[in-house]
């Protein structure tokens, strides 16, 4: 960790990291047609995943910039600056909307990030009682953000008219150009339109029934496309199943949304190889245990869910990467969780205690919060990033 107080380094790191944020923040993406109002601070959906993430982004400039003997307020002003800017070039950057918001949390990730720089001495290298300390501090957290994870990937079905939607027209989706026959829950059928019976749907929803419907496939869609969808009187979505080219797409609304941040989502990949233009198609989603089950006609999966390792969902959303990126990015996300717990681990009886203690939040959150068991992948994820943390804790002759 000697790099976090060699000045070089730090400085070197500061530029090289404005040009980090430059990449994530002027890159175009597709327009959308729900932009925010530009002078309003945390309004609508995703809207604390999007502060959390400019924090986050904005954090490492101000630590370096602090290391690096910068003053206070010049390394926040830099910050100040560095985002004026960015969000002034987001006015000429097709999909990106520039916001109040954003120059707000990015600012407060650069004080923050002082803040760390400030304190480095104390957290990169604590003698050997305040390194146990912060080791155990660090699991116990990362063991409040894996059980928060479980609660937030819980079910919220609010008590609202519900109305059933069949192949809808939304903005900010495709249209699927199939056509659905029937739809139920339990044998209950959700015709398109309001339902009379929204209070038995709920009940129906909260205790996992299966979902059942029957059309006839349409063309495949270049992006995500509703099939069947359940959504209530404030027009929330609160249940979807979709089309994605080949893939199928099911997802409901979670507590993470209510907690405006952003949702996972199951999708069951060349779920519709084979199946053509006006092919009857049957598809039924029942949940068994802790995991899913999807039958399209003949062919069912199961085993299907959410588990621990699903935590970075809530920040970008699924289907943020190409392909099959969730199986890098959810192990991935329990290392980043782990990588702290090693760094300030010193071998001996915290080594064991800090991993002990980690591998049972591991293998019992997802048993108390419903999710599925934590895979091989992710514990490995999960140990990669603690041995990490701990190799860096290592003092280094070089910058």
């Amino acid at each position: 960790m000697k790099w976090l107080l060699t000045p070089v380094c730090s400085h070197s790191f500061a530029v090289l990291w404005i040009g980090v944020i430059f990449v994530a923040t002027l890159m175009p993406f597709e327009p959308s047609e729900d932009v925010p109002a530009v002078f309003c601070v945390l309004c609508g959906d995703g809207t604390i995943a999007d502060a959390i993430l400019n924090i986050g982004l904005f954090l490492p400039l101000g630590a370096a910039l602090r290391i690096d003997g910068w003053l206070p307020r010049r390394g926040i002003a830099l910050g100040v600056l560095v985002s004026i800017g960015v969000e002034s070039a987001q006015f000429f950057i097709p999909g990106r909307d520039p916001s109040l918001s954003d120059i707000v949390f990015n600012t407060l990730g650069t004080a923050l990030g002082v803040v760390i720089g400030r304190s480095t001495i104390l957290w990169s290298r604590p003698n050997r009682p305040l390194a146990g300390t912060l080791s155990i501090s660090a699991t116990l957290g990362a063991g409040s953000v894996l059980a928060l994870t479980g609660v937030l990937l819980g079910p919220a079905f609010p008590e609202d008219t519900y109305y059933g939607g069949w192949t809808m027209h939304l903005s900010h989706l495709e249209w699927y150009g199939g056509r659905v026959l029937q739809a139920s829950v339990d044998g209950l059928d959700i015709p398109p339109g309001v339902l009379t019976n929204s209070l038995q749907v709920r009940q129906h929803l909260i205790a996992n029934e299966a979902i059942h419907v029957s059309a006839l496939a349409g063309p495949r869609p270049s992006a995500l496309a509703p099939l069947f969808t359940l959504h209530d009187g404030h027009q929330r979505e609160i249940l979807l199943l979709g089309i994605d080219g080949d893939d199928l797409v099911y997802r409901y609304r979670t507590r993470a949304i209510v907690a405006r941040l952003r949702g996972p989502e199951i999708r069951i990949r060349d779920a519709l190889r084979g199946i053509a233009w006006r092919d009857a198609l049957s598809i039924v989603v029942r949940r068994v245990h802790s995991t899913y089950c999807v039958r399209v006609n003949a062919t069912e999966r199961c085993g299907l869910g959410f588990t621990l390792g699903t935590g970075w969902a809530f920040f970008l959303g699924s289907g943020a990467g190409p392909g099959r990126l969730e199986s890098v990015l959810n192990p991935g996300w329990l290392a980043v969780l782990a990588f702290p717990i090693g760094l300030w681990t010193r071998f001996g009886r915290t080594f064991v205690a800090a991993a002990a203690l980690l591998l049972i939040f591991l293998l019992i959150v997802p048993v108390i919060c419903g999710l599925m068991p934590t895979p091989a992948t992710e514990l490995v994820g999960a140990v990669v990033g603690f041995l990490a943390g701990w190799a860096g804790s290592k003092p280094s002759e070089s910058c």
